[in-house]
Protein backbone atom coordinates (compact mmCIF):
# COMPACT_ATOMS: atom_id res chain seq x y z
CA UNK A 1 0.00 0.00 0.00
CA UNK A 2 1.30 3.14 -0.85
CA UNK A 3 1.87 4.72 2.82
CA UNK A 4 0.99 8.70 1.22
CA UNK A 5 -2.46 7.15 0.24
CA UNK A 6 -3.09 6.57 4.32
CA UNK A 7 -2.22 10.07 4.92
CA UNK A 8 1.23 9.47 6.70
CA UNK A 9 4.13 11.12 4.81
CA UNK A 10 7.82 11.84 5.91
CA UNK A 11 10.52 14.43 4.67
CA UNK A 12 14.17 14.18 5.55
CA UNK A 13 15.94 17.23 7.40
CA UNK A 14 19.71 16.82 7.26
CA UNK A 15 19.81 13.01 8.42
CA UNK A 16 16.55 12.57 10.46
CA UNK A 17 13.45 11.24 8.93
CA UNK A 18 10.38 13.98 10.20
CA UNK A 19 6.61 13.31 9.62
CA UNK A 20 5.66 16.01 7.00
CA UNK A 21 3.09 17.40 9.50
CA UNK A 22 5.83 18.05 12.54
CA UNK A 23 8.51 19.15 9.86
CA UNK A 24 10.40 23.12 10.70
CA UNK A 25 12.92 24.81 9.86
CA UNK A 26 14.64 27.81 12.29
CA UNK A 27 13.02 31.42 11.13
CA UNK A 28 17.08 32.26 10.81
CA UNK A 29 17.20 30.04 8.19
CA UNK A 30 18.64 32.13 5.20
CA UNK A 31 16.64 29.57 2.80
CA UNK A 32 13.45 31.36 3.90
CA UNK A 33 15.08 34.85 5.02
CA UNK A 34 16.68 35.37 1.38
CA UNK A 35 16.47 33.26 -0.83
CA UNK A 36 19.80 32.07 -0.64
CA UNK A 37 19.43 28.18 -1.06
CA UNK A 38 19.89 25.74 -4.09
CA UNK A 39 17.83 22.87 -5.71
CA UNK A 40 16.93 19.99 -7.43
CA UNK A 41 13.52 18.23 -8.81
CA UNK A 42 13.59 15.07 -10.05
CA UNK A 43 11.01 12.22 -10.99
CA UNK A 44 11.21 8.30 -9.61
CA UNK A 45 10.13 5.83 -11.96
CA UNK A 46 9.76 1.67 -10.36
CA UNK A 47 10.86 3.23 -7.45
CA UNK A 48 14.36 4.57 -9.09
CA UNK A 49 15.09 8.00 -9.47
CA UNK A 50 15.92 9.10 -13.13
CA UNK A 51 19.38 10.45 -13.75
CA UNK A 52 19.63 10.83 -10.19
CA UNK A 53 23.69 11.81 -10.72
CA UNK A 54 23.40 14.19 -13.27
CA UNK A 55 21.20 15.87 -10.35
CA UNK A 56 23.90 15.17 -7.88
CA UNK A 57 26.22 17.16 -10.21
CA UNK A 58 24.32 19.99 -11.42
CA UNK A 59 23.46 20.30 -7.17
CA UNK A 60 27.49 20.78 -6.56
CA UNK A 61 27.57 22.50 -9.41
CA UNK A 62 25.49 25.52 -8.03
CA UNK A 63 26.80 24.94 -5.04
CA UNK A 64 30.34 26.29 -5.89
CA UNK A 65 28.72 28.77 -8.07
CA UNK A 66 27.26 30.71 -4.83
CA UNK A 67 30.81 29.76 -2.54
CA UNK A 68 28.76 26.67 -0.27
CA UNK A 69 30.91 23.41 0.72
CA UNK A 70 28.57 20.56 0.39
CA UNK A 71 29.38 17.86 2.94
CA UNK A 72 27.67 14.87 1.65
CA UNK A 73 28.80 12.70 -0.42
CA UNK A 74 27.25 10.98 -3.51
CA UNK A 75 26.76 8.74 -1.78
CA UNK A 76 25.23 9.98 1.46
CA UNK A 77 22.74 12.39 -0.73
CA UNK A 78 21.77 8.94 -2.67
CA UNK A 79 21.30 6.60 1.09
CA UNK A 80 19.08 9.45 2.44
CA UNK A 81 16.85 9.81 -0.84
CA UNK A 82 16.25 5.84 -1.09
CA UNK A 83 15.76 6.09 2.61
CA UNK A 84 12.86 8.45 2.08
CA UNK A 85 11.37 7.18 -1.14
CA UNK A 86 11.16 3.48 1.18
CA UNK A 87 10.09 5.32 4.20
CA UNK A 88 7.06 7.04 2.11
CA UNK A 89 6.59 3.83 -0.17
CA UNK A 90 6.90 5.35 -3.28
CA UNK A 91 7.68 4.11 -6.74
CA UNK A 92 5.87 7.35 -8.85
CA UNK A 93 7.29 10.55 -6.99
CA UNK A 94 7.98 13.83 -7.70
CA UNK A 95 11.52 14.67 -5.55
CA UNK A 96 12.93 17.97 -4.53
CA UNK A 97 16.43 18.78 -3.06
CA UNK A 98 16.98 21.31 -1.65
CA UNK A 99 19.75 22.52 0.02
CA UNK A 100 20.54 26.19 2.68
CA UNK A 101 23.09 28.00 3.14
CA UNK A 102 21.47 27.49 6.90
CA UNK A 103 21.35 29.50 9.70
CA UNK A 104 22.40 33.44 9.61
CA UNK A 105 21.17 36.89 9.27
CA UNK A 106 22.45 39.00 6.37
CA UNK A 107 25.47 40.52 7.74
CA UNK A 108 26.79 37.18 8.27
CA UNK A 109 29.54 36.67 5.25
CA UNK A 110 31.68 33.98 6.61
CA UNK A 111 31.40 30.18 7.43
CA UNK A 112 32.52 30.77 10.77
CA UNK A 113 29.37 33.11 11.10
CA UNK A 114 26.87 30.93 9.44
CA UNK A 115 25.84 27.35 10.59
CA UNK A 116 26.26 24.65 8.45
CA UNK A 117 24.16 23.90 5.38
CA UNK A 118 20.97 22.60 5.99
CA UNK A 119 19.61 19.48 3.54
CA UNK A 120 15.71 19.07 2.89
CA UNK A 121 14.66 16.08 0.57
CA UNK A 122 10.55 15.75 -0.32
CA UNK A 123 9.24 13.13 -2.15
CA UNK A 124 5.59 13.16 -2.96
CA UNK A 125 3.60 10.63 -5.30
CA UNK A 126 4.00 11.71 -8.79
CA UNK A 127 0.83 13.76 -10.26
CA UNK A 128 0.85 12.75 -13.94
CA UNK A 129 0.28 15.81 -16.70
CA UNK A 130 -3.37 14.52 -18.02
CA UNK A 131 -2.31 11.94 -21.22
CA UNK A 132 -4.58 13.91 -23.59
CA UNK A 133 -2.24 17.00 -23.47
CA UNK A 134 0.49 14.75 -25.23
CA UNK A 135 -2.09 14.17 -27.76
CA UNK A 136 -3.10 17.43 -27.93
CA UNK A 137 -0.59 19.86 -27.11
CA UNK A 138 -0.74 22.97 -24.74
CA UNK A 139 -0.31 26.22 -25.16
CA UNK A 140 2.49 28.45 -23.98
CA UNK A 141 2.70 32.34 -23.70
CA UNK A 142 5.77 34.59 -24.12
CA UNK A 143 5.67 37.19 -20.79
CA UNK A 144 6.21 40.46 -20.89
CA UNK A 145 8.71 39.88 -18.00
CA UNK A 146 12.46 38.97 -18.72
CA UNK A 147 14.22 36.03 -17.38
CA UNK A 148 16.71 37.34 -14.77
CA UNK A 149 19.86 39.16 -16.12
CA UNK A 150 22.90 36.70 -16.24
CA UNK A 151 25.19 39.89 -14.99
CA UNK A 152 22.40 39.80 -11.56
CA UNK A 153 22.68 36.18 -11.32
CA UNK A 154 24.67 32.97 -13.08
CA UNK A 155 21.45 31.41 -14.87
CA UNK A 156 23.13 28.12 -14.26
CA UNK A 157 22.63 28.28 -10.93
CA UNK A 158 18.91 26.31 -9.33
CA UNK A 159 18.60 28.67 -6.58
CA UNK A 160 15.59 29.44 -4.49
CA UNK A 161 15.79 32.75 -6.17
CA UNK A 162 12.50 32.13 -8.40
CA UNK A 163 10.74 34.97 -7.70
CA UNK A 164 10.85 36.11 -11.62
CA UNK A 165 9.03 33.02 -12.25
CA UNK A 166 6.61 33.35 -10.00
CA UNK A 167 5.62 36.12 -11.04
CA UNK A 168 5.29 35.07 -14.66
CA UNK A 169 3.13 32.70 -13.68
CA UNK A 170 0.88 35.19 -12.00
CA UNK A 171 0.81 37.89 -15.17
CA UNK A 172 0.06 35.14 -17.32
CA UNK A 173 -2.60 36.57 -19.89
CA UNK A 174 -4.47 33.33 -20.73
CA UNK A 175 -5.09 31.19 -17.01
CA UNK A 176 -5.24 27.78 -19.50
CA UNK A 177 -1.87 28.66 -20.60
CA UNK A 178 0.08 25.84 -19.54
CA UNK A 179 3.84 27.41 -19.63
CA UNK A 180 5.19 30.92 -19.65
CA UNK A 181 8.10 31.73 -21.67
CA UNK A 182 10.63 34.24 -20.41
CA UNK A 183 12.71 35.98 -23.07
CA UNK A 184 16.10 37.17 -22.06
CA UNK A 185 17.41 41.04 -22.05
CA UNK A 186 17.73 40.94 -25.78
CA UNK A 187 14.17 40.27 -26.11
CA UNK A 188 14.97 36.32 -27.56
CA UNK A 189 13.42 33.03 -25.90
CA UNK A 190 15.40 32.01 -22.74
CA UNK A 191 13.59 29.00 -21.23
CA UNK A 192 10.04 28.20 -19.37
CA UNK A 193 9.55 29.39 -15.71
CA UNK A 194 10.22 25.45 -15.36
CA UNK A 195 10.94 23.99 -18.85
CA UNK A 196 13.29 24.10 -21.46
CA UNK A 197 11.74 24.71 -24.93
CA UNK A 198 12.33 23.00 -28.41
CA UNK A 199 11.10 23.66 -31.95
CA UNK A 200 11.58 22.13 -35.13
CA UNK A 201 11.83 23.97 -38.28
CA UNK A 202 10.86 23.56 -41.74
CA UNK A 203 13.94 21.59 -42.50
CA UNK A 204 13.60 19.35 -39.81
CA UNK A 205 16.17 20.78 -37.96
CA UNK A 206 15.64 20.64 -33.88
CA UNK A 207 16.45 24.41 -32.73
CA UNK A 208 16.47 24.92 -28.49
CA UNK A 209 18.49 28.56 -27.00
CA UNK A 210 22.01 28.12 -26.12
CA UNK A 211 23.07 28.07 -22.89
CA UNK A 212 24.46 31.43 -23.90
CA UNK A 213 20.58 33.03 -24.06
CA UNK A 214 20.52 32.91 -20.08
CA UNK A 215 18.90 29.52 -19.27
CA UNK A 216 19.30 26.87 -16.51
CA UNK A 217 21.30 23.73 -18.08
CA UNK A 218 18.40 21.01 -17.64
CA UNK A 219 18.65 17.31 -17.22
CA UNK A 220 16.24 16.60 -19.61
CA UNK A 221 16.95 18.98 -22.06
CA UNK A 222 21.02 17.50 -22.30
CA UNK A 223 19.00 14.33 -22.74
CA UNK A 224 17.09 15.25 -25.35
CA UNK A 225 20.11 16.60 -27.42
CA UNK A 226 21.82 13.23 -26.74
CA UNK A 227 18.94 11.49 -28.37
CA UNK A 228 18.31 13.90 -31.47
CA UNK A 229 22.07 13.28 -32.00
CA UNK A 230 21.28 9.48 -31.72
CA UNK A 231 18.63 9.37 -33.98
CA UNK A 232 20.62 11.88 -36.73
CA UNK A 233 18.73 14.65 -36.01
CA UNK A 234 20.35 18.02 -36.88
CA UNK A 235 20.21 20.29 -34.07
CA UNK A 236 21.06 24.18 -33.68
CA UNK A 237 21.75 25.46 -30.38
CA UNK A 238 21.46 29.37 -30.70
CA UNK A 239 19.13 32.22 -30.25
CA UNK A 240 15.57 31.63 -30.59
CA UNK A 241 13.05 34.80 -31.47
CA UNK A 242 9.25 34.51 -31.01
CA UNK A 243 8.72 34.67 -34.67
CA UNK A 244 10.83 31.09 -34.85
CA UNK A 245 8.55 29.56 -32.66
CA UNK A 246 5.21 31.31 -34.98
CA UNK A 247 6.54 29.41 -37.73
CA UNK A 248 7.79 26.12 -36.49
CA UNK A 249 6.85 23.29 -37.80
CA UNK A 250 7.10 21.40 -34.83
CA UNK A 251 7.38 23.22 -30.85
CA UNK A 252 7.78 21.02 -27.23
CA UNK A 253 8.66 21.47 -23.49
CA UNK A 254 10.88 19.67 -21.41
CA UNK A 255 11.28 18.77 -17.77
CA UNK A 256 12.15 15.79 -15.57
CA UNK A 257 8.54 16.23 -14.40
CA UNK A 258 6.71 16.32 -17.76
CA UNK A 259 9.24 14.65 -19.94
CA UNK A 260 8.58 15.63 -23.61
CA UNK A 261 5.30 18.12 -23.88
CA UNK A 262 4.11 18.78 -27.30
CA UNK A 263 2.79 22.54 -27.73
CA UNK A 264 -0.30 23.21 -29.55
CA UNK A 265 -0.40 27.05 -29.71
CA UNK A 266 2.45 29.79 -29.08
CA UNK A 267 0.28 32.53 -27.84
CA UNK A 268 -2.15 33.12 -30.44
CA UNK A 269 -0.17 31.17 -32.78
CA UNK A 270 -0.39 27.23 -34.55
CA UNK A 271 2.63 24.96 -35.21
CA UNK A 272 1.97 24.46 -38.86
CA UNK A 273 2.70 20.75 -38.64
CA UNK A 274 0.27 18.49 -36.32
CA UNK A 275 0.74 17.96 -32.82
CA UNK A 276 2.54 16.13 -32.02
CA UNK A 277 5.13 16.03 -34.67
CA UNK A 278 7.23 13.35 -36.44
CA UNK A 279 10.07 14.11 -34.58
CA UNK A 280 8.50 14.77 -31.02
CA UNK A 281 7.15 11.23 -31.50
CA UNK A 282 10.17 9.41 -31.83
CA UNK A 283 12.20 11.72 -29.40
CA UNK A 284 9.41 10.60 -26.55
CA UNK A 285 9.96 7.18 -27.76
CA UNK A 286 13.49 7.23 -27.10
CA UNK A 287 12.84 9.18 -24.20
CA UNK A 288 10.73 6.77 -22.40
CA UNK A 289 13.16 3.76 -23.89
CA UNK A 290 15.98 5.72 -21.54
CA UNK A 291 13.44 5.61 -18.55
CA UNK A 292 12.64 1.83 -19.14
CA UNK A 293 16.52 1.04 -19.62
CA UNK A 294 17.79 3.36 -16.14
CA UNK A 295 14.89 2.59 -13.87
CA UNK A 296 13.55 -1.02 -14.89
CA UNK A 297 9.43 -1.61 -16.29
CA UNK A 298 7.46 1.06 -15.83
Amino acid sequence: MDRCSSGQRYVLIDETLIPEGQACLPVTDRGFLFGDAIYETLRSYNGRPFLVEEHFERLRSSADAIYLQLPWSDADLRERLERLLTANSLNESRIRITVTRGDGDMRACTPEELGPPRLVITARPFQPVAPILYQQGVKVEIADRVRNHPAALDPAIKSGNLLNNVLARLEKRDPESFEVLLPNHLGNIAEGTHTNIFLVDAAGRLHTPSLASGLLPGITRALILQLAERDNVEVVEGEMSAIDLFGAREVFITASTIEILPVSRVDDHVPKMATPGEITRRLSSMYRRSVESYCGTR
